[in-house]
């Protein structure tokens, strides 16, 4: 996220994300983007594949909320009609 500081001619970045060739990683930095472009950050990096997995569960698990509550149970007529 790029925040711009009014009055000033840099913007303050807050965890932005950083391009890899290797995409087991992620990379983020926190630091001041000049107006030329150039950068004073610190990064943090790692793979966070726990981090990850946690996400990856709740994605799925919002999912099948979702499709539970669209989910229509079918009346007596409709079950007597639809082939078991």
């Amino acid at each position: 996220m790029r925040i711009n500081i009014p009055g000033q001619d840099f913007s303050l970045r807050l965890l932005e994300r950083v391009q890899t060739t290797d995409s087991q990683y992620d990379i983020f930095d926190v630091g001041l983007e000049q107006e030329d472009g150039s950068i004073d950050s610190i990064v943090v990096g790692g793979s966070f594949s726990y981090a990850k997995s946690l996400i990856d569960a709740m994605d799925r698990k919002k999912d099948e909320k979702k499709a539970e509550a669209s989910y229509k149970a079918p009346t007596a007529l409709e079950a007597e009609v639809l082939p078991t």
